[in-house]
């Protein structure tokens, strides 16, 4: 098959060849590896992020009561205080998107005099993303108050008890039948 050729070209051609039974090789290789993995891993991901929004999203509502607990504790007469704040929703993030929509519309008419209208619409919505990835918010809603229980030493006393209502609906600007104000043994 190469009798013709010289050594020089000979060497070349069994370069060629052999680089590309490598090529080949490589490319099936490749192609027989899993892409399970990858998908997993983004799974992964995805959980590991959500975990750690619930995590930052229960430490901002106990940073709440703390912080609700501290303010009640300091009204004359109330004493120790415990506070519980139960939420209907979590914070909401409204992020950005590009949105694009088309409508089509087409008319026939056939030779029988029959008329047909086809009407085609279409949205692409594509998230905006900062340079981090990280998706841009318009919009943050706060997590909705579904109730509130305060227990204080000295609820006893129907004016402390009404001076922590009137104080909790304001703080947390609820409505006074998500209020419960208990007093402690």
């Amino acid at each position: 098959m190469f009798k013709n050729l010289n050594e020089k070209d000979k060497k070349k051609i069994y370069s060629l060849l052999s680089l590309g039974i490598i090529c080949v090789l490589a490319l099936i290789i490749i192609s027989c590896i899993p892409e399970d993995e990858n998908t997993a891993s983004d799974e992964n991901v995805a959980q590991v992020e959500q975990q750690q929004e619930e995590e930052i999203s229960s430490s901002e509502q106990k940073d709440l009561e703390k912080k609700l607990e501290s303010i009640l504790s300091k009204i004359n007469g109330v004493g120790d205080v415990n506070v519980m704040i139960t939420f209907e929703s979590s914070e909401e993030l409204q992020p950005a998107f590009n949105s694009n929509s088309t409508t089509e519309t087409t008319e026939e008419k056939d030779a029988q005099g029959g008329e047909r209208k086809v009407t085609t619409e279409s949205e692409n919505k594509t998230m905006i993303t900062s340079n981090s990835n990280s998706p841009v918010i318009l919009k943050t809603t706060e997590a909705k108050i579904k109730g509130v229980l305060v227990v204080a030493s000295g609820a006893n006393d129907s004016k402390v008890k009404e001076l922590l209502y009137s104080a909790v609906q304001t703080a947390l600007q609820v409505d006074g039948h998500q209020v419960q104000i208990m007093s402690s043994k």
